[in-house]
């Protein structure tokens, strides 16, 4: 009889072999999006005819899809809404201030950047071009009848992250560690300072917030496309970080050490937006025989618990089990940022 872990490669292997072809892994888990969009909002309801049913319903075109499909909200690596944090890439905030529909929906009529030239219309890239219908890809469309055009849609394709420089992205970076430390961030909007938590740390486990002092192995922030193409950095434990820090020669990572993975995305007005914090903790020896003693875990940005192996929606987290399996093999299953951002 195969163990669960055993199947679950399998399946996983079977699935990749069908959707990705010669594209190749890395391909299949890129671009994916919507696991916080999946239950849509009430005023999405007309967009989205399964907006009041569960994200992994019958009802959810994506749910027959494979564990690593870019289309499966109940993928806990897709991206989500996130929570701001009050830390923003001067560049890009500027850049939304000359864009007064960035954070609307980009197929309203009202979001049309060619319905009316703004007083910074060089920012416009419609600005200059008379046919604004050609100009906007939804205005000639139903907004509920393209996933390109339905920003309610869960199978819609994620925003690309944008670029950044090194120092926008340490900078960056540094606000937001700041922020988790300090338990909240402040804001401005419509003129009025508001006050939100800091996310992981509501989740009441202590390495949701002392990871900020582990040591990051990250030299910047940059985008997974295993994460759903979100920018995440790696942090290790005291106990793992000597064993982290050999990356594929790590062997095996001592009983009670564990990988940080917080990650965010960026905002259309340049903020960092605090998505799912990725845990993985050693066990001990036996403990946890179908995830080779990993215990993942996966935190939401407002503090609640997406699943933990052997606890609350431990199923949640069969899919980090089998890709981490897959990519980690021969590395005690754990999978390591690019070479040339490595800090040594």
């Amino acid at each position: 009889m195969p163990t669960l872990k055993k199947r679950l490669m399998q399946t996983t292997a079977m699935t990749l072999a069908l959707t990705v072809g010669s594209m190749g892994l890395i391909g299949a888990l890129a671009g994916q999006s919507g696991f916080g969009s999946a239950i849509a909002q009430a005023k999405c309801g007309g967009c989205n005819p399964c907006a009041a049913k569960a994200a992994c319903g019958a009802c959810n075109p994506c749910a027959a899809r494979g564990g690593c499909g870019a289309c499966n909200p109940c993928n806990p690596c897709a991206a989500g809404g996130g929570l701001a944090s009050g830390c923003f890439v001067p560049r890009l905030q500027m850049a939304a201030a000359c864009n007064p529909c960035a954070a609307k929906n980009p197929c309203a009529a009202a979001c049309n950047p060619c319905a009316a030239k703004a007083k910074c219309g060089g920012c416009n890239p419609c600005a200059a071009k008379a046919a604004c219908g050609a100009c906007n890809p939804c205005a000639a469309k139903n907004p509920c009848a393209a996933a390109a055009c339905n920003p309610c849609n869960p199978c819609a394709a994620a925003a690309e992250a944008p670029e950044l420089t090194d120092a926008e992205a340490v900078a960056l970076y540094e606000c937001v560690l700041k922020a988790i430390s300090e338990k909240s961030a402040y804001f401005e909007d419509a003129g009025e300072a508001k006050i939100i938590k800091a996310s992981w740390s509501d989740s009441g486990m202590a390495e949701a917030a002392d990871f900020v002092t582990w040591k990051n192995f990250a030299k910047r922030p940059y985008v997974s496309a295993t994460h759903g193409g979100r920018f995440v950095t790696n942090h290790a434990n005291a106990i793992g970080a000597e064993a982290y820090g050999r990356y594929e020669k790590v062997g095996a990572m001592p009983a009670g050490g564990i990988a940080a993975k917080p990650s965010f995305t960026i905002s259309a007005q340049g903020e960092a937006m605090l998505d799912t914090l990725f845990l993985m903790e050693k066990a001990s020896a036996g403990s946890f025989p179908d995830s080779n003693d990993w215990i993942y875990t996966a935190i939401m940005p407002d503090g609640s618990l997406m699943g933990r192996t052997g606890g609350q929606n431990s199923d949640m987290m069969e899919f980090c089990v089998a890709c981490h399996a897959a990519l980690g093999e021969g590395q005690d299953d754990l999978t390591f940022l690019p070479e040339e951002l490595r800090v040594q």
